[in-house]
């Protein structure tokens, strides 16, 4: 998970700035945006795999995280 996650971010500095390295050619924003959507698929594919792996529904993963940003954001 961790090092689709990297790939996530490296995706992104890419996107922002047309390459994650200097050395790198600059990507058109179409070929880095379709990056980042495969990238972010990997991220989800593990997170799917992890949660079935210990029986938890993705709807359980999803409501967590709501309550837990709703509590956060709620008494700022």
């Amino acid at each position: 998970m961790a090092e689709e996650t990297g790939e996530v971010a490296r995706a992104i500095r890419s996107l922002e700035i047309g390459r994650d390295r200097p050395d790198e050619v600059i990507g058109s924003f179409e070929e880095n945006k379709q990056e980042l959507t495969e990238e972010l698929g990997d991220v989800l594919g593990n997170l799917i795999v992890i949660a079935n792996k210990y029986d938890i529904p993705l709807e359980e993963v999803f409501n967590a995280h709501k309550n837990k940003l709703s509590e956060r954001y709620h008494h700022a």
